[in-house]
C-alpha cells in the first residue's frame, strides 16, 4: 500500500479500512457545487476542497448527487459519512448533525437586469413573489420579512419554495417571481453568467457560518477533516480554490468544529 500521510491516521477505523470517505451534495448550486457541460462530470469550490480533504486524509471521497434537504436524513441512515454542500450552521441542524465551519456568506437577492421592480431592500418585498430554495437558511429570513409587513399593516410576501435554485432562477426569468433569495456567492456567480439578472447591491442578510456535517457525535471524523482543511488553509491550497471560483469574500481564518447540545 502506498504511504498514506500522517492524517490517515486519525480518521475513525471503519474509513481507515474502506480507504473512502461517501460524500454528499446537492451539485445544482454554482460556483458552490455542480455539474460541468458534459452533465456527469462534478465540480465547484466544495468538490475541489472534499478532494483536497481526501488528499491531505490520504482516502477517496465517493461523490454522490442529491436534493439538499435528503441530505441529512442520509447521514442519519449511515448512507454518507459526510456532506461538503454548503450547508449554513443553524442551531436546528446542529440537533442532528456537527459542523466543521469552514466559509461564511450571507443571503443576497437577486432580481431581473435593470431591476425593474425597483427592489432596494428586503422591506420592499412586501405583496410581491419571492422564489427560494426549500430547506434552505433563506426561508426563515422571508417568513420574518413577511411577517415585519404584516406588522407594517402592508401585504405578507408571497414566498415560492423549489426544490432548486436553478428552478427558482426560472421563475425570476419569466418575471414569476420578484426576487430570488440566495447565498450571496450563488447570487454573484449566477449574475455574472449572463445578462438576464443582476444583485441588488450592498445588500447582505443575516452572515453566518457554513461547515461540512458529519453525523452529530462523529468527533473523530470532524477532528479529522478540520485538521485537514487547516492544512489547506496553511498552505495556500483553500484561497487557489477560493479564488477559481471567484469568491475569496466567503474565507474564514481557521476551521473550527461546531457542535450543538447534544
Amino acid at each position: 500500500m502506498a504511504d498514506r500521510p500522517a492524517l490517515f491516521a486519525t480518521l475513525p477505523a471503519d474509513i481507515q479500512q474502506s480507504g473512502v470517505i461517501r460524500n454528499g451534495a446537492d451539485f445544482t448550486y454554482p460556483p458552490l457545487e455542480f455539474v460541468e457541460a458534459d452533465g456527469k462530470t462534478f465540480t465547484g469550490v466544495d468538490y475541489d476542497l472534499a478532494q483536497a480533504v481526501g488528499e491531505k486524509l490520504g482516502v477517496r471521497i465517493e461523490h454522490s448527487n442529491a436534493a439538499f434537504g435528503t441530505l441529512i436524513p442520509q447521514l442519519q441512515s449511515k448512507r454518507l459519512d459526510m456532506v461538503f454542500s454548503f450547508a449554513t450552521v443553524t442551531d436546528e441542524r446542529k440537533e442532528a448533525v456537527d459542523f466543521i465551519e469552514y466559509s461564511q456568506s450571507g443571503t443576497a437577492m437577486m432580481v431581473r437586469k435593470g431591476n425593474p421592480e425597483s427592489i432596494k431592500t428586503i422591506a420592499d418585498l412586501c405583496g410581491k413573489a419571492v422564489g427560494l430554495q426549500s430547506g434552505a437558511v433563506q426561508v426563515p429570513i422571508a417568513e420574518k420579512a413577511s411577517a415585519d409587513c404584516q406588522a407594517a399593516g402592508k401585504p405578507p410576501i408571497d414566498i415560492k419554495q423549489l426544490g432548486k435554485d436553478s428552478e427558482v432562477q426560472m421563475l425570476l426569468r419569466n418575471g414569476r417571481i420578484a426576487v430570488d433569495l440566495l447565498d450571496s456567492p450563488v447570487a454573484s456567480y449566477s449574475a455574472a453568467q449572463g445578462d438576464q439578472f443582476e444583485v441588488v447591491p450592498d445588500e447582505r442578510y443575516e452572515v453566518r457560518p457554513h461547515g461540512v456535517m458529519v453525523l452529530k457525535g462523529n468527533q473523530q471524523l470532524a477532528e479529522s477533516i478540520k485538521q485537514a482543511i487547516d492544512e489547506l488553509m496553511a498552505d495556500g491550497t483553500y484561497k487557489e480554490i477560493l479564488d477559481k471560483y471567484d469568491v475569496p469574500d466567503i474565507a474564514l481564518e481557521q476551521a473550527t468544529i461546531s457542535a450543538g447540545q447534544g
